[in-house]
């Protein structure tokens, strides 16, 4: 398994995060990465849909398990022998809320897959800020 991970803290309440998580149509305003993440029903556990990274292909996901106001997991296939696990959890803190992403890989030789899809981890780190400035202003939507 290969993984990495980043943490960014916002004053906003976890409910003003989780209500930018359930938006998914403007995913794309603070996930420069991310040019479309498409859930085919509510943001609930269960729910599959489509997601397309920045000039790459429409890929499926299903949310594994949403546990409203404090996580989401979302598991895409990548073949038949690779998946990538997206981990999205918010922590209270004393002045707001902590913000951590996790991308994981399993599968064999995932670590090759990671470097050949091209993640990084201060693109992460920048998409997790960029996730935190954004629920910290006043001009959402």
């Amino acid at each position: 398994m290969w993984t990495i991970s980043a943490t960014a803290h916002t004053r906003a309440t976890a409910s003003r995060v989780w209500a930018i998580y359930c938006d998914v149509a403007n995913w794309p305003r603070w996930d420069y990465g991310l040019d479309k993440y498409q859930p085919d029903g509510p943001f609930v556990t269960g729910t599959s849909g489509t997601l397309q990274p920045t000039g790459g292909p429409e890929l499926p996901f299903t949310l594994v398990l949403v546990e409203e106001g404090q996580r989401f997991i979302d598991r895409t296939p990548i073949g038949p022998d690779h998946a990538i696990i997206g981990r999205h959890e918010l922590t209270l803190s004393a002045s707001g809320t902590q913000i951590t992403h996790t991308v994981e890989i399993e599968g064999p030789d995932a670590e090759h897959l990671a470097q050949e899809m091209g993640f990084k981890q201060e693109e992460l780190a920048e998409t997790v800020s960029n996730l935190a400035r954004y629920a910290d202003s006043d001009h959402q939507g």
